[in-house]
């Protein structure tokens, strides 16, 4: 019978140390991948490729919509993105907002749909976008993204 006020202390201490660990809530995951996706769109549209990665895991993968292939690395995303950026003229002027985001959680698991509107050069798109998520320590990084574009009518 001595052993029972050591094994409540035990429990009390064990369930104090738990309330600290435990996982953040799908609201604050929901936010943080918010986060990450509006800070790698910030630093594309400044061509800030290195910060871009920052947002990446090694392994990330993109698809290539116009060519149908699978780009896969951190290193090859940020090459194809650079590519893209390059089709840009010095100094032209565009835009592009998300629209319509909805993120769904599951333990260390994010999938983040939306919308992206693009103007630039007179032509204006569309894309349905896709992004996956997986959270690396406090962080929540992409893995995979795919865009569908679509060209609305003037």
């Amino acid at each position: 019978m001595r052993w029972i006020p050591g094994l409540l202390l035990i429990s009390m201490l064990g369930a104090c140390c738990t309330a600290a660990t435990e996982p953040e809530t799908a609201k604050a995951s929901e936010e943080k991948v918010i986060e990450a996706i509006r800070g790698m769109y910030q630093a594309y549209q400044q061509a800030d490729l290195p910060r871009v990665g920052k947002y990446l895991t090694e392994d990330s993968t993109c698809y290539d919509a116009a060519t149908s292939v699978l780009v896969r690395g951190r290193k090859a995303v940020l090459d194809h993105f650079g590519t893209i950026l390059a089709r840009h003229e010095p100094g032209e002027a565009w835009e592009s907002s998300i629209e319509g985001m909805k993120v769904t959680t599951s333990n260390d698991l994010a999938v983040a749909t939306y919308q992206l509107r693009t103007s630039a050069g007179g032509i204006h798109a569309l894309s349905a976008v896709t992004q996956v998520f997986q959270r690396r320590g406090d962080a929540w990084l992409g893995i995979h993204l795919h865009r569908s574009w679509t060209l609305p009518p003037k």
